[in-house]
């Protein structure tokens, strides 16, 4: 079935399903049976996920402010869509989308869903767990969200392991509030529990959050998502990163300009130089006075010279412009021939 109708559907049924009092359910969100294997390929844990931004009917999307940065705990890069910052350091994201249209379709009971993932494509299938030394450190902690590197402060969140995929998840309810503007506007506060650079978990492989505007019933709304490296210096990594983002570009520009001329020159036709051998060739030369003491040497002579130039050129091709030698060639052996038969008369 095709995707798109599969969506339409599912949101027909979330405006029949609605309930009033699904806010207050605890419970974790849950597909129904007949609709699960319509669109099991959009689910947002699922082994093959999306990961395109999609800001949705309902224009979703997140904000960071930078004026809320604290000591320096974390640092937003827009040029890298990355957030850098330290371990178990809150950071508030504000979210917001268009309010009247989802009262329209009656999806009063909405969530935000956050999914770490690898950023590279040979590891994006795995799902990504803290590591065994920060586990052991929170052991007293909550059992549920033991095992998650991404926490989320607000006291109601659901911690989620896809039983397929084995990926983790957070999940927080929007809780119904009177907008002061066209657009819903939530704020939630997020934490991260391990390091990039922990060699039994993330192992310094750079990862994302996807953040996905749901409906109770699991359907994606909406889909944001933002590189993140946990680390102890946060500003000193944005800036090294941007930096090297920065050279990148130029070589990459630099290497188009390149290939660019390089296609350039290969499409003009290039005029060969002239050498000294083709100069030689074209040149004339004259022979010296040659006196020669028989008549009988001199009509050899003459044949010889003719027979040369008239088999140079045919098999050079040049028997036109080697013509006029060769005619006079040929004229002077006649001529001398001819005088010996008239003196032989005589």
């Amino acid at each position: 079935m095709d995707a798109s109708k599969c969506e339409k559907s599912e949101l027909m049924e979330v405006m029949d399903s609605e309930d009033p009092n699904a806010n207050c359910e605890t419970e974790s969100p849950s597909v129904s049976e007949d609709s699960e294997s319509c669109y099991e390929h959009l689910k947002p844990t699922g082994v093959q996920i999306g990961t395109d931004d999609f800001s949705g009917e309902f224009n979703f999307d997140f904000f960071l402010d930078p004026t809320e940065v604290t000591k320096r705990h974390w640092m937003y890069s827009e040029k890298l869509n990355k957030i850098f910052l330290d371990m178990n350091r809150v950071v508030p994201i504000q979210f917001h989308w268009n309010f009247y249209e989802t009262e329209l379709l009656g999806m009063k009971n909405l969530q935000i869903r956050a999914l770490l993932i690898f950023a590279t494509p040979e590891f994006e299938q795995l799902s990504i767990k803290r590591c065994p030394i920060h586990i052991i450190q929170d052991k007293f902690c909550d059992k549920k969200k033991i095992e998650h590197i991404l926490w989320c402060e607000q006291y109601d969140s659901i911690y989620e392991e896809d039983p397929k995929s084995q990926r983790y998840s957070v999940v927080v309810q929007m809780h119904d509030c009177f907008p002061y503007s066209e657009y819903k506007t939530y704020n939630i506060m997020y934490k991260f529990m391990c390091k990039s650079s922990c060699s039994m978990s993330l192992n310094r492989r750079p990862i994302n959050v996807i953040f996905t505007l749901e409906t109770s019933q699991g359907q994606v709304l909406g889909r944001k998502k933002i590189g993140v490296k946990i680390c102890s210096c946060p500003k000193r990594d944005s800036m090294k990163e941007e930096a090297l983002e920065k050279k990148k570009t130029i070589n990459s520009i630099k290497m188009f300009k390149k290939r660019t001329s390089q296609i350039s020159n290969n499409d003009t036709p290039k005029k060969m130089p002239k050498t000294n051998n083709d100069n030689e060739e074209n040149k004339s030369y004259e022979l010296p006075l040659l006196a020669i003491p028989t008549k009988k040497l001199y009509i050899s002579t003459l044949e010889l010279l003719h027979g040369h130039f008239l088999g140079n050129a045919v098999r050079e091709n040049m028997l036109i412009d080697s013509h006029p030698l060769i005619s006079m060639l040929a004229d002077l052996i006649s001529q001398v021939k001819s005088e010996s038969n008239n003196y032989l008369v005589v």
